[in-house]
């Protein structure tokens, strides 16, 4: 496998044609370290990119179908949640950067549970590592495939992480919201952008699949389960997660000495990003960044963070582990910035 000292990596896109697989395309166009070879698509299949995508209108790349991928030397597999584990047996033999939730949950118990189906190809859970660089990057370089993190699931995370880190958590409350877009391409009822354009809901109270997902990699990165309560909601803009996380320290600290937790944490991460005041979803659009407020009032403090649920959030945070997994520098293809308006 070739990396910036050689010649690209060939890259496939397993289901371009959605939200995520078109950012995947977008993105991997403009990386010098990769050469995209094919996308796929089902429905859309013998359709130029640039049909689905009227932003990438000129490219010379058709969609093909699922198994056109041969010239491959990796996949980015972009299908909705539960396809995955039912195609990955008919795919060629390659590393696979999954950007579903079908490979991210060590426990097959859980999996059911918050995903209302059994797993079908639960054996090939351990060939996954997840793919949350700012936590995990030294374990990516080890493992066969990639299981890129969900978009609350990323926001949470390294909202709460520091804090849980240190051992300063005592109870944890969050509320997410989320964009349009993280409901994916075909409109579905009350996540169809129309109706959610003036609305504002909260939904899936306790239930939410991203729970088990947040728990398990808090676990991970700092040997804590961690409990906590995690409401979402849907807000009435088409990108972006924003999410507030309230902290009950187990004792008195000031905003400067929490702020410092935070700075210490994340001193050498290029994509995370403290504000002094809160963060903005519009700050991050079109960026692989997450921007992260604090605050504290004795023993509460209240986190903040943003991010792109299509970028951070699923297509550019799969790419930063890519980098990562490849040895490229994970800026590679993703030093954005978002427009000012």
């Amino acid at each position: 496998m070739s990396g910036l000292n050689g010649a690209p990596i060939s890259v496939a896109v397993v289901g371009a044609s959605g939200y995520v697989g078109g950012e995947l395309v977008r993105l991997l166009l403009g990386h010098p370290g990769v050469r995209v070879v094919a996308a796929t698509a089902r429905e859309a299949a013998g359709k130029a990119i640039g049909e689905v995508h009227p932003n990438l209108a000129g490219v010379d790349l058709p969609l093909g179908a699922l198994t056109e991928t041969r010239e491959a030397e990796v996949l980015f597999t972009a299908l909705p949640n539960g396809e995955t584990m039912h195609a990955i047996e008919s795919l060629p033999d390659r590393p696979i950067v999954d950007v579903s939730a079908d490979f991210r949950l060590r426990d097959r118990a859980a999996y059911s549970s918050y995903y209302g189906t059994e797993h079908a190809c639960f054996h090939r859970v351990a060939d996954f590592g997840y793919g949350l660089p700012e936590l995990f990057r030294d374990r990516l370089s080890a493992v066969r495939h990639i299981a890129a993190p969900g978009c609350f699931a990323t926001a949470t995370i390294l909202a709460l992480v520091p804090i849980v880190a240190a051992g300063l958590d005592d109870s944890i409350v969050v509320n997410a919201v989320t964009g349009s877009s993280g409901s994916g391409a075909k409109p579905k009822g009350v996540a169809h952008h129309p109706f959610r354009a003036d609305a504002y809901l909260a939904y899936e109270p306790f239930r939410h699949r991203h729970v088990p997902e947040i728990r398990q990699a808090l676990a991970d990165a700092t040997g804590r389960d961690v409990d906590l309560v995690f409401q979402p909601h849907s807000g009435p803009f088409s990108r972006g997660i924003f999410v507030t996380a309230a902290i009950r320290l187990s004792s008195a600290r000031t905003r400067e000495e929490v702020r410092e937790i935070y700075e210490s944490f994340y001193a050498d991460e290029p994509f995370v990003r403290l504000c002094d005041g809160s963060p903005n979803v519009k700050w991050v659009r079109g960026t692989n960044r997450c921007d992260i407020g604090v605050a504290c009032d004795g023993r509460t403090a209240i986190v903040t963070a943003a991010i792109d649920n299509l970028m951070k959030g699923a297509a550019s945070q799969a790419i930063q582990a890519f980098n990562s997994r490849f040895g490229f520098d994970e800026r590679t293809g993703l030093d954005l910035f978002a427009a000012a308006v």
